[in-house]
């Protein structure tokens, strides 16, 4: 055989070799590309197959939480199951592998301009100047509408008792129910870690919801009645102030109000 006939077959081998090595890179990048263009979910069962997860198991089923659910409502669920499962080696495992798939599709969705991204993760470099002052959280109308029914109705309890037997009591209980609702707040809006599997941890950050919920509602319970009784009083005696009868028979209404509002809006709105 000559040196042509052998040289014409190489090129001959060598062309067939590129054109199958083009065809698979294409096919690879089309793959890739259609896998780029699916929807979030789509992508959830695909990292939930790359994890290990079972054929067709859907991992917010299993986590039992909608698709369109948040980040702190699919770690509520977690760690649910996890102090359910536990002692169950496979179904925390399989809890543990959808908890993985939702996080890992949740980043690829915003990696890709896909997903919304919440608004503590985009600024989350924002320094926090005090870890004590109210952060705006507004929460559920219901809960809104409880918080400013409680303190209304301790206002109007005030308002019906007689002139000669008003006393700031009924206020300071509203101020109390609001510590425990600004508490039970917290508790939902910051699980913080499980009772179950780290006890000294979550007792920890217990303490401090129950610390923050006294130290914030009380502050500023004080602080209004600062403004709205202590400080109208000190400035009608030092400046022998002549004020009309009906509003020193109804300050403590007045007062009940204040302080219930401002509560009310306090534990309603922020955290």
């Amino acid at each position: 055989m000559s040196s042509f006939t052998v040289s014409s077959a190489s090129r001959v081998t060598a062309r067939a070799a590129t054109r199958v090595a083009s065809t698979r890179v294409r096919a690879k990048t089309s793959k890739f590309a259609f896998a780029g263009d699916r929807r979030p979910r789509r992508d959830v069962a695909r990292f939930a197959s790359a994890a290990g997860g079972a054929e067709g198991a859907d991992p917010y089923a299993v986590l039992g939480v909608k698709p369109d659910a948040d980040a702190l409502a699919v770690k509520k669920a977690y760690n649910s199951k996890q102090m359910l499962y536990k002692g169950e080696g496979d179904k925390l495992a399989a809890v543990e592998r959808a908890y993985e798939a939702i996080l890992q599709a949740g980043l690829s969705a915003r990696l890709s301009g896909k997903g919304a991204v919440d608004t503590n993760v985009r600024f989350a470099d924002k320094v926090i100047r005090s870890k004590w002052a109210p952060r705006p959280c507004p929460s559920p109308m219901k809960d809104v509408v409880v918080n400013y029914g409680l303190t209304m109705g301790c206002a109007l309890v005030t308002l019906v008792t007689p002139p000669n037997m008003r006393t700031l009591q009924v206020t300071i209980f509203a101020a109390l129910l609001m510590v425990f609702r600004f508490f039970v707040k917290l508790v939902d809006v910051d699980p913080g870690p499980n009772a179950v599997l780290d006890p000294p941890a979550a007792q920890k950050h217990n303490n401090a919801r129950f610390a923050r919920s006294f130290g914030v509602v009380l502050g500023t319970f004080v602080a209004t009645l600062f403004v709205t009784f202590w400080l109208p009083q000190f400035f009608i005696e030092v400046l022998g102030l002549t004020v009309p009868a009906w509003v020193m028979l109804h300050q403590e209404v007045f007062v009940s109000s204040a302080c219930g509002f401002v509560l009310a809006s306090l534990v309603s709105f922020y955290r």
